[in-house]
């Protein structure tokens, strides 16, 4: 299965990540477990190239999946 990476699809996915708490990675780990990390990456590009401005991130604070490391990036609290 091939990452849909459309301007519609990201907002719609950014969206949901706002609506819940976990990081940004865990969501999509949850939303597409049966996609490889590569397309999961994809996801996770698109919707900080599109909306950094809605997440936040520790340097420090990140995780290791199959050999990468990845940031951990959080939805921030609107309002």
């Amino acid at each position: 299965m091939k990452p849909d990476l459309s301007v519609e699809n990201i907002a719609r996915l950014n969206e949901e990540v706002q609506k819940q708490s976990d990081h940004l990675y865990a969501f999509l780990k949850r939303q597409f477990p049966e996609l490889p990390i590569d397309a999961r990456l994809q996801y996770l590009a698109a919707l900080l190239n599109d909306f950094f401005d809605d997440y936040t991130f520790d340097e420090k604070d990140e995780m290791r999946d199959e050999g990468y490391v990845i940031k951990k990036f959080y939805p921030k609290r609107r309002g």
